[in-house]
């Protein structure tokens, strides 16, 4: 590589890093942090692992085809 290739590279990390940098500033802003409580009841939001797993054996089979 030359110089003025690594340096290109670079300048394109730095701008991917700002962006998504700038991606995780607005989704905090916008959601709020993952461990506040919103609207919904804990107890009552978990589908139970056996309907996940109809779920998943149904989907599985769907997408076969």
């Amino acid at each position: 590589m030359t110089k003025d290739n690594r340096q290109e590279l670079e300048e394109r990390k730095q701008a991917l890093e700002e962006q998504r940098q700038a991606m995780r500033d607005f989704i905090e802003e916008e959601t709020g942090s993952p461990h506040s409580r919103g609207p919904v009841d804990e107890a009552t939001s978990h589908v139970p692992d056996t309907q996940n797993h109809f779920i998943s054996e149904r989907n599985f089979r769907k997408y076969q085809n």
